[in-house]
């Protein structure tokens, strides 16, 4: 498993490190932290965060436009 640190996985996911800190605090993205407390994130955990972010939820939009 690879784990990357919070501005390697902003970049990978083309977001600001800000917005990846939220949503780890909300429980949307799955984060590992170290003895030291900082965030690592594995890439398949991302890459299954951005696939649930391209759902349609029951009204048709994507899961993202609710999450707003």
């Amino acid at each position: 498993m690879r784990l990357l640190n919070v501005g390697q996985a902003a970049a990978y996911l083309g977001v600001s490190a800000a917005s990846l800190r939220s949503w780890s605090n909300q429980g949307l993205v799955p984060v590992y932290r170290t003895p030291g407390g900082q965030r690592r994130f594995s890439t398949s955990d991302l890459d299954g965060f951005m696939l649930s972010m391209r759902e349609p939820g029951d009204d048709g939009r994507p899961v993202a436009a609710m999450r707003g």
